[in-house]
């Protein structure tokens, strides 16, 4: 009977939510390891949490010689990201945002960044020639104002964490 609760000890630590990888033997390097690093030990470059924005909400991109409208994806005190359709053009040095809701209620504008992130996303249908950038820019230098309209914006207008 021994042998049976040996065998089975593995699936009763499964079941009860426990992690093999804490017990297993850290000097195996077999096939079986991880051939990649484990992501979740690399450095985390966000300090704060990051919220989705429950509304139909955009942004406004500027440089000096262009803008982008794209809609927010998430949004922390210290930066967001944004969708943005692009027509295949060169991304350009963006210095400036304008965050407002699609109902006008809501608007902040002037917000200086700094861009940190820039990816295009995957077209879900191979017969599209549509294409979509992720922006994530980083806040510098808000104003008090700017500060004030980000909190309200953080507390009315978003939900669930990002």
């Amino acid at each position: 009977m021994q042998t049976i609760c040996q065998e089975n000890s593995d699936i009763g630590r499964r079941r009860y939510g426990s992690d093999r990888r804490m017990s297993a033997d850290p000097s195996y390097t077999g096939l079986e390891k991880r051939i990649a690093g484990d992501r979740r030990k690399g450095i985390r470059q966000r300090n704060l949490q990051r919220f989705l924005t429950r509304d139909l909400t955009f942004g406004k991109l500027q440089s000096e010689s262009d803008e982008e409208i794209g809609q927010l994806l998430d949004i922390s005190r210290s930066g967001l990201a944004l969708r943005c359709f692009t027509n295949g053009k060169d991304t350009q040095g963006y210095s400036e945002l304008d965050i407002f809701l699609s109902g006008g209620d809501f608007a902040i504008g002037g917000i200086s960044i700094k861009t940190v992130s820039d990816t295009e996303l995957a077209n879900r249908s191979p017969f599209s020639t549509v294409i979509f950038k992720r922006y994530g820019v980083q806040f510098e230098n808000l104003t008090r104002e700017q500060k004030a309209g980000l909190d309200y914006f953080l507390i009315n207008h978003t939900s669930g964490k990002g």
